[in-house]
């Protein structure tokens, strides 16, 4: 289904507009792209990486005839070299190599694959129809060849990595369209050997020609995706992009089939028309993708979007001038400066490395962070050619000088050497370079460290916010900053300070759900994000228009989370810069140290608060624990006639159950017995009002049934809708043994008599009190003999359970009453109780309370 919504977007320096997102639902999961993702990341890059490395091994081994061969025709020919000694010129075409007769091209790599030894190699030369047989004594490359060639593989190593890097890093399309194009030039650039099969030359020739059918819909399909996908574009427009892929498909299918069919043409009409539609076909999709590159530069309404295009192109500048260069100084002057200029093409390292910054790195990218980076780059660079100076020039001179050996080993060294020590060193040159041309950053670095300091060392709160406020706002000149706080976990994010009038001038901001996009987005990132950055991830990731109007209600530019394990403890939000310039890498960097010590110290301070509040409370149960305890009776009442003992046990300190007995003026004994629906405070509170009402009734010489009519009625006015109470009372007179009872919705007592074999339930009365307004309760009446014994409980006696999830039920409750009946009163609850907390292993899941009422004798 698809949704759409409505939201308008604020860019710094750009007017309102009006943008309709559809299908603002995440892109489904794709199992192709899953699946070729892992192909790419798993097999291909590792393949290739593995193909790659005896060419590492070979640069410096390989023979070197001294001529270029293009199908089949001698393009080039290297001054002085073995080719010219021979008299191989150019234009000439090679028909067989040590008698292996040529038919195209893949058969001259299968047979010059197999000469790796510095012996002489015969050419079958065919020149203007005439057949000559000339014999070449191959060298080992030279200092130049071999730099170039260990540069150019270094390149597309450098390529491969990088890509490979951005796609495990990223599963977007971003991703996995930088890490094609960064695949294809690897497979250039590292030259994968050949080898003497033909099958395997063909393979390699067909992958080579189907990297070079797609590289120019790569080049265009990811300049129409980055550096991201823009608003308004829907989530289909990536998988419609795939047909940009038929034409190099087409062109590639056709030409292989030409190959296939006449493998020997060369020249013909057929291979014309393919190399112009080729041509055609490469530089429209390359134009067009500079195109897109350069309509994105320029927009001015997207300004992170735009710094990101200003770094790519700036790397574009830095990493190919360096390269144009070393080449033109090679030729220039190739006896000199041959060598030391090929280390120039290494710049070309800056062209992936522009890109894999412009993709990975989130937010503004500052013009002081990319001038920096270039500086560190560019120092590193000339720090590698002048070991190269160092080492070749100077100590191989000296070596070749008086030892008389080979400069190659040295060669190796330097290339390994700077390999292994380009990171250490860049990290060196990056800390002079901040001490000497940015001192400014290093202090701004030691006063947030300073502010971790300062906020760790506060104890309140209130303390905390105000000097994180007051120091950010000094540090990043914020137009205006709101601190959002939870301080409950599923509670919104509220302001630390209160709204104010808008009259007045100060800017208020409105809570934020913490349960919302925007918040769950934040916890996810756990960084500080742009405004521009949020709205394209929240259309990634399902339309969000609360939030989105949000930060333009309140014309917000960057916001940073406050998270502590993974909760959402605040938010600081950020409104433009003071000047116009956008929050740069350094200033996100800097937040997001700040950030999480900020979190820490707030969630710390939040849980000393809860722990304060926690004593408090602990505190005020005990107080009325105490104070509960003293409504129940203390000690069990003894007479001549009777005796009768209560227990309570509260599974939270305070709880709801209650009992009471006592002699009234006219010598009856009244007692009750009730449970509040609920345990804790509330229970407790009401159980207070209970006991009250219970005592005044009581004491009036009223019968069970009136004192439950009016205990009824008075709980009716201030129990809440809900909460009811269980409740029974009795009043039992000593000359004649008469129980007068109502029961309320309780569990009923139960009648213990000597050798009795049934046991008597007290049922009658009616429902539980708060439950029916004016309800005329009845009454029951039996008569207790001596010997008799009257058991009452909650159920929180029979709802206990066990380890096994069974209940302490009746059956299990009255065997523990009947096996110590011969007991007093008090020492039989001790043991029923005693046998209840075995069975549920000490834990109690609700209030406990029973009474115990025994009649020893009659008045006479």
């Amino acid at each position: 289904m698809v949704r759409s919504c409505a939201y308008r977007v604020i860019r710094p320096g750009s007017t309102t507009r009006e943008n309709t997102l559809t299908n603002c639902s995440p892109e489904p999961a794709n199992r192709y792209l899953q699946t070729t993702r892992l192909f790419g990341l798993a097999v291909c890059a590792p393949l290739l990486l593995a193909l790659a490395l005896p060419v590492a091994v070979s640069i410096a081994q390989r023979p070197e005839p001294g001529f270029s061969v293009h199908r089949l025709e001698v393009v080039a020919v290297h001054a002085g070299g073995p080719a010219q000694r021979a008299g191989i010129q150019i234009g000439d075409r090679v028909i067989s190599v040590n008698d292996t007769e040529l038919v195209d091209m893949v058969v001259y790599h299968a047979a010059t694959a197999d000469l790796v030894a510095f012996e002489p190699i015969r050419y079958g030369i065919d020149r203007g129809g005439t057949r000559h047989v000339m014999t070449v004594l191959p060298h080992g490359p030279d200092q130049p060849t071999m730099i170039r060639n260990y540069c150019l593989w270094t390149i597309g190593l450098a390529f491969l990595s990088i890509g490979w890097w951005v796609q495990l890093r990223r599963n977007d399309p971003v991703a996995r369209g930088f890490f094609g194009l960064c695949f294809v030039f690897a497979f250039f650039l590292l030259d994968i050997p050949d080898l003497p099969n033909l099958g395997y030359t063909w393979g390699k020739e067909v992958a080579r020609l189907l990297a070079q059918s797609l590289m120019p819909a790569f080049f265009l399909r990811f300049f129409l995706m980055f550096p991201g996908r823009r608003p308004g574009s829907p989530a289909g427009g990536v998988r419609a992009s795939r047909w940009l892929l038929l034409p190099g498909g087409v062109l590639f299918a056709v030409t292989l089939a030409v190959m296939l069919s006449n493998p020997g043409a060369t020249g013909s009409d057929v291979e014309t028309v393919l190399e112009l539609a080729t041509l055609v076909y490469m530089l429209s999709y390359f134009l067009a993708g500079l195109y897109f590159f350069g309509r994105r530069t320029v927009r001015r309404d997207r300004p992170i979007q735009r710094t990101k295009m200003l770094v790519v192109l700036a790397g574009l500048v830095v990493g190919l001038l360096p390269f144009l260069l070393g080449m033109m100084l090679a030729q220039a002057v190739p006896d000199r400066l041959a060598g030391p200029a090929q280390f120039l093409s290494l710049s070309l390292i800056l062209v992936p490395s522009s890109f894999a910054l412009a993709i990975m790195r989130y937010g503004a990218l500052d013009r002081a962070f990319v001038v920096r980076a270039g500086l560190v780059y560019a120092i590193l660079t000339l720090l590698v050619l002048m070991g190269y100076l160092l080492a070749v020039a100077v100590l191989g001179n000296v070596l070749s000088t008086i030892f008389r050996v080979s400069t190659q080993p040295v060669l190796l060294v330097v290339v390994a050497v700077s390999s292994l020590a380009i990171l250490p060193l860049r990290r060196t040159v990056q800390d002079w370079v901040d001490d000497t041309f940015y001192p400014a950053r290093r202090v701004h670095r030691e006063k947030l460290t300073r502010l971790g300091t300062v906020l760790s060392e506060l104890l309140e709160t209130d303390e905390v916010v105000a000097a994180l406020r007051s120091n950010l706002v000094r540090l990043f000149r914020p137009h205006h900053l709101f601190i959002l706080l939870c301080e409950k976990p599923d509670g919104p994010l509220l302001p630390t300070l209160p709204p104010k009038d808008p009259a007045d001038g100060t800017p208020h901001i409105d809570e934020l759900d913490a349960q919302g996009d925007l918040a769950k987005l934040l916890v996810h990132r756990s960084r500080p994000l742009h405004n521009e950055e949020i709205g394209d991830m929240l259309l990634d990731g399902g339309c969000d228009p609360a939030a989105l109007e949000w930060l333009e209600r309140h014309d917000l530019q960057l916001l940073v989370p406050l998270v502590s394990g993974r909760r959402l403890v605040g938010l600081c939000a950020f409104g433009p810069k003071i000047g116009g310039a956008l929050y740069s890498q350094e200033d996100l960097a800097g937040l997001r140290s700040v950030a999480m010590h900020a979190a820490s110290v707030l969630e710390n301070r939040r849980l000393h608060q809860d722990s304060l509040r926690r004593q408090r409370l602990e505190t005020e149960l005990e107080v009325a624990r105490g104070i509960q305890s003293s409504l129940l009776p203390t000690t069990p009442l003894v007479t001549r006639e009777l005796a009768i003992s209560g227990h309570n046990v509260a599974c939270r300190g305070v709880g709801g159950d209650y009992y009471d007995y006592f002699l009234r003026e006219d010598g009856r004994l009244a007692l009750t017995i009730a449970d509040v629906a609920g345990k804790g405070i509330p229970a407790a509170l009401l159980m207070t009002s209970l006991c009250t009402a219970f005592r005044r009734e009581a004491e009036g010489r009223l019968e069970p049934a009136h004192i439950a009519v009016k205990l009824n009625a008075a709980l009716g006015t201030r129990i809440a809708p809900g909460r009811f109470v269980c409740f029974f009372c009795a009043v039992w007179d000593p000359s004649n043994g008469m129980l007068r009872y109502c029961n309320a919705g309780m569990d009923p007592p139960v009648l213990f008599r000597p050798g009795a074999a049934w046991q008597h339930r007290l049922r009658k009365g009616g429902p539980v009190l708060g439950a029916v307004e004016d309800h005329a309760y009845r009454e029951g009446a039996l008569t207790l003999e001596p010997g008799d014994r009257l058991f009452l409980h909650t159920d929180g006696m029979t709802d206990q359970r066990n380890e096994e999830g069974e209940f302490y039920d009746e059956d299990r409750l009255f065997a523990s009453v009947t096996a110590n009946l011969d007991h007093p009163p008090a020492r039989v609850l001790g043991e029923v109780f005693a046998g209840v907390q075995r069975f549920g292993s000490g834990g109690e899941g609700d209030d406990m309370t029973a009474m115990l009422l025994e009649i020893k004798d009659l008045k006479k």
